[in-house]
């Protein structure tokens, strides 16, 4: 499958941990406004199931860079949400955690990061096969996730039409 805005191709099918996974949406990373309502993603990662996205940088970077992206991201969620403060205390020991997971190292463009949240609600690592491990908190993994499928800034609006029509049929397929 090609991705019309960045001609990148992406199998339709991703292998992990030996278990096979179909792709339900792509689309380029550039930050953009978005849609209107997250409940069927947020419905979605509540269930009981592996969910990945399969990141793809279209330029040479390192993993600092990305994780710095990435903590920024997660940590703006964690304020924006009405949080005890034990909750505080557990997501910033679980944020903690993902931000040693990166091995310091340069990201060559076409490269692929899968972060999967487990159907255990972690969220597992993994960078062209090679294991970054997996953070056992479900704030984290879902949080993660939703950054790249809120409608109030998605990281893609492009990945976020594709990806919720793909959240779409497949619960359509799981009512019949």
């Amino acid at each position: 499958l090609q991705d019309p805005a960045t001609k990148l191709s992406f199998p339709i099918y991703l292998n992990t941990d030996s278990e096979w996974k179909r792709l339900i949406g792509l689309g380029d990373f550039d930050k953009s406004k978005f849609l209107e309502d997250s409940a069927l993603a947020n419905k979605l990662l509540d269930q009981p199931y592996d969910v990945s996205i399969r990141l793809v940088p279209v330029r040479a970077t390192n993993t600092q860079h990305l994780r710095d992206g990435f903590l920024r991201l997660l940590l703006q969620r964690m304020r924006d949400q009405s949080l005890s403060e034990d909750e505080e205390k557990e997501i910033l020991g679980a944020i903690s955690e993902f931000k040693s997971n990166f091995v310091s190292m340069r990201v060559p463009k076409d490269t692929e990061f899968i972060f999967t949240k487990t159907k255990e609600g972690g969220l597992k690592m993994s960078y062209e096969d090679r294991d970054f491990g997996t953070v056992n908190n479900k704030w984290l993994a879902k949080n993660f996730l939703m950054s790249y499928l809120e409608p109030e800034g998605p990281s893609s609006e492009a990945a976020f039409h594709d990806i919720a029509d793909g959240f779409e049929r497949l619960m359509k397929e799981e009512e019949k």
